[in-house]
């Protein structure tokens, strides 16, 4: 259950973020994922059960999870050349043979939280 751990880490900083507020009420977390990020072979219904399992008497319960893929860098060993992968299109965009994955970038980002007082 590698999601879980990943999701409880999420909320973590979500909450982290909300002591910064008094009074106000979490509705929606934002994240974007990476392509290269195994966590979008999950289905949306998926994520967002592991999702609402990790924030379970927590600030963040009852908020809704929406997830917002976003490309990724890559290494084509064939075409010798960085390459850019999306979420429809894993291989590499010239050749479609399979990419090495950019280590530099962040899996998972919170991008937003949305809050009604």
């Amino acid at each position: 259950m590698h999601e879980l751990h990943l999701m409880k880490q999420v909320v973590k900083t979500v909450e982290d973020e909300l002591h910064k507020t008094e009074g106000l009420r979490l509705s929606v977390v934002r994240l974007k994922i990476s392509a290269g990020s195994h966590l979008l072979t999950h289905d949306q219904a998926t994520l967002q059960a592991t999702f609402q399992l990790a924030t379970r008497g927590t600030r963040v319960e009852g908020a809704r999870l929406e997830v917002i893929p976003v490309s990724a860098d890559a290494w084509c060993p064939r075409c010798q050349r960085d390459v850019s992968v999306t979420p429809a299109h894993e291989g590499c965009s010239v050749c479609g043979e399979p990419v090495i994955a950019g280590s530099t970038e962040s899996e998972v980002v919170l991008h937003e939280l949305v809050v009604q007082e």
